[in-house]
């Protein structure tokens, strides 16, 4: 009885190593690289509070994007999130510094997960605290889909 067994294993092992496994090359995942394409996006990531320019917010959120803002409704679709981070050029001295995320997920949805630092320039912080952001493929390129974050600083009393 055992080697009736034996047979039918043999059969699906070979044919799993025939070579054909029905993906295609878009099918292909690499978490470690959509992870260095995260990475890099992160040492710009100060640009989104400099720039107005449509180029840069289409490049890195995806149409529907939202940012959950914490004490306010979602900001949704690209245009409100350039308005949201611009503010008419009232953020152009923000800096942001982000230690390197934990990023994981599979090729539907990209998870990074991380902290954040705006530095006062003195030695503080304005704001520090905790995110996580949801990419996902668009157009070929992976981008922001979803961004939340919230402070670990206590509200002024």
């Amino acid at each position: 009885m055992k080697k009736w067994l034996f047979i039918p294993l043999s059969v699906a092992i070979v044919s799993c190593q025939s070579g054909h496994t029905g993906k295609s090359e878009k099918d292909t995942f690499s978490i470690d690289s959509v992870k260095a394409y995260i990475l890099k996006m992160n040492e710009s990531y100060s640009q989104r509070f400099t720039t107005n320019d449509t180029a840069y917010f289409n490049s890195r959120y995806c149409k529907d994007a939202q940012v959950y803002s914490p004490g306010m409704p979602a900001v949704v679709g690209r245009d409100s999130i350039i308005s949201f981070f611009y503010q008419n050029g009232a953020n152009t001295e923000t800096k942001i510094e982000l230690p390197p995320p934990t990023v994981y997920g599979n090729k539907e949805l990209v998870i990074e997960d991380g902290i954040y630092n705006f530095p006062d320039g003195k030695g503080g912080s304005v704001d520090k605290g905790k995110f996580i952001a949801l990419w996902k493929e668009e157009d070929g390129i992976w981008k922001l889909y979803r961004e939340m974050w919230n402070t670990d600083l206590q509200p002024n009393q």
